[in-house]
């Protein structure tokens, strides 16, 4: 069978399509990979044959919209600016995804970008299995208030997630219909999680059911939680992902485990004043720092912090951060993932998204702390650190990472319910 797997975003989003694709194509099937255009090489090194798909990742994020106006403290403009990076590069995203699913017995989407899988998916006649990174779909187990830090009864989290469909819903309607009729599709009246819902078609749910265990039972089969996905490790050196060189190995061998710091390419418009508050935390604890900087160039001024801190590009998660003694990190779902399968208790301070899920979640499971971005100081964050950093903090981080499911069982469970669809669909 052929598969087309369109996954929009930055290397979070992209690598759980890619996992899925090299397990699907180690099946003896034909894979297909569409992703923007800083990713091409990423999916190309994993081993896929790789198109690209949407706008640039780093574009996307260095936008008004998202730097400023999905931060604003005009729920207005923020809808609009959520509204604006939604349908984004839409027109160009539908027709790559149109030219290269011909032919194709199904197309798999992570969530940016789901309404084009939608679309070409009816055009095709073929399913569209997505493929979620975090809850998206209305639940009582999490809330889209998070972000402000309430916790709410389960009626009142539902009904976040059905507000927020149908606001979104009607400030894109227009243009998502305008690009449906493109397509030669009629209009769509209800939000498109609605619509993909009435398919029947199981929603993949890429993360552990040890951190929602409310969903399992809420959701069933019909948004199976499989488990975090990760990448075999026959593809990450093709990826970038570096093991630790000698001398890298020899600085964390030298003296107690460092502490992990991430942030990918979700950096705040300040990034001086957090490296500022991380050195100072880490100061005031008496720890080192193992800093992977990404393509930014976060503490880059580390040749003159001394021999503390130590910043590198990329590194193989699963190779070094077992040799860290905690981390710290924005909260997006491929840096959850990484942080407790090494077992290391999490600080997430993170920026906005499905961020501060990942920070309740993390929080509730009592193996880190959450921590709004905006709300970081010296000081505030060398408290919680501190408590990352204490040994019961550290046993509980194990006994979760020791729960959690394999990514080779994952990705396994996520390919053949993808291949039942398929299958069942012939």
């Amino acid at each position: 069978m052929k598969f087309v797997l369109a996954a929009n975003g930055s290397r979070g989003d992209v690598q759980p399509a890619v996992a899925v694709g090299l397990e699907l194509r180690s099946r003896g099937h034909d894979v297909v990979l569409l992703a923007p255009p800083n990713m091409q090489e990423f999916g190309t090194g994993a081993g896929l044959s790789t198109s690209v798909y949407g706008d640039s990742t780093r574009a996307v994020l260095e936008s008004d919209a998202v730097r400023t106006r999905l931060k604003s403290a005009d729920p207005r403009a923020r809808l609009a600016a959520a509204t604006e990076i939604t349908v984004r590069g839409g027109r160009q995203m539908q027709q790559a995804l149109l030219d290269a699913s011909e032919g194709a017995d199904a197309i798999i989407s992570t969530s940016a970008g789901q309404e084009r899988a939608h679309n070409v998916s009816q055009v095709r006649g073929i399913p569209h299995v997505p493929l979620h990174l975090c809850p998206i779909r209305r639940n009582s187990t999490t809330s889209l208030l998070s972000q402000a830090g309430v916790d709410v009864s389960g009626p009142i989290a539902s009904a976040s997630w059905t507000v927020v469909e149908w606001l979104l819903w009607k400030a894109s309607k227009r243009a998502e219909n305008d690009l449906r009729s493109e397509l030669g599709l009629g209009p769509m009246r209800t939000p498109f999680a609605t619509a993909i819902a009435a398919t029947g078609i199981p929603e993949i749910q890429a993360y552990d059911p040890a951190l929602f265990p409310g969903l399992v039972s809420e959701w069933g089969d019909r948004r199976p939680l499989v488990g975090f996905l990760g990448l075999p490790a026959s593809a990450r050196e093709g990826v970038g992902d570096v093991s630790a060189d000698d001398d890298l190995s020899e600085w964390i061998a030298a003296a107690d485990a460092p502490v992990y710091v991430g942030f990918g390419s979700m950096l705040p418009k300040n990034p001086d004043r957090l490296g500022e508050a991380i050195v100072a935390a880490a100061d005031q604890l008496g720890v080192r720092l193992l800093v992977a900087g990404g393509w930014s160039d976060f503490l880059g001024n580390a040749g003159e912090l001394g021999n503390r801190v130590r910043v590198v590009k990329h590194i193989d998660h699963d190779a070094v951060l077992p040799r860290c003694r905690a981390a710290i990190h924005h909260g997006g779902a491929g840096s959850v993932a990484a942080s407790l399968r090494a077992g290391l208790p999490t600080v997430v301070t993170w920026i906005g998204a499905d961020q501060p899920i990942w920070g309740r979640a993390v929080a509730s499971a009592h193996v880190g702390s959450s921590l709004p971005l905006s709300r970081v100081t010296p000081s505030r964050l060398t408290d919680v650190l501190r408590g990352a950093l204490s040994p019961q903090r550290r046993v509980t981080a194990t006994q979760l990472r020791d729960r959690l499911i394999a990514p080779s069982i994952a990705v396994s469970h996520a390919v053949d319910l993808v291949e039942r669809v398929a299958s069942g669909s012939r």
